[in-house]
């Protein structure tokens, strides 16, 4: 499969830094880690100190490309260099509403939708916890793209 980051490495990587500067501010999400998934897809983690076991106070935020519905010129299946999606996972009754909403809010200043997830409680927020976890809710902010899938 033909893929791009480049798009979704810029908008966190700006994400990153409105998130910090927010954060600074706080005495709960003082730490925003950057990592990626297995399939090469950048994330955010938020959390205060570090600390990312089940029961912190810990945010993720991953963007992944989707599916063009479309083939590539082998034919082979092809995402898009965007739009994008965004996850934005907590631990449910963990997070601070305050932080989500902060959170959401930065988020849906890059324009992509959003996929909100609130991870089962005493569950930490990690790559396979996002995975198995449907979405609760989809913000959609890009109704102007033909082949957005979904």
């Amino acid at each position: 499969m033909i893929k791009s980051t480049a798009s979704a490495d810029a908008t966190l990587r700006d994400l990153k830094e409105r998130l910090e500067r927010k954060n600074a501010e706080t005495a709960t999400l003082d730490t925003v880690r950057e990592a990626r998934d297995a399939n090469g897809w950048p994330m955010l983690f938020l959390s205060l100190a570090g600390a990312e076991a089940a029961g912190d106070n810990v945010i993720a935020i991953r963007m992944r490309g989707i599916d063009m519905v479309s083939k590539d010129v082998f034919q082979n299946d092809a995402i898009a260099y965007t739009p994008h999606r965004m996850e934005i996972a907590h631990e449910d009754t963990v997070a601070d509403d305050a932080d989500k909403a902060v959170v959401i809010a930065e988020c849906a200043k890059t324009g992509v939708a959003l996929e909100l997830k609130a991870i089962a409680a005493a569950t930490a927020v990690t790559e396979a916890s996002m995975d198995a976890k449907e979405a609760d809710r989809v913000i959609e902010n890009q109704d102007e793209w033909p082949t957005k899938g979904r």
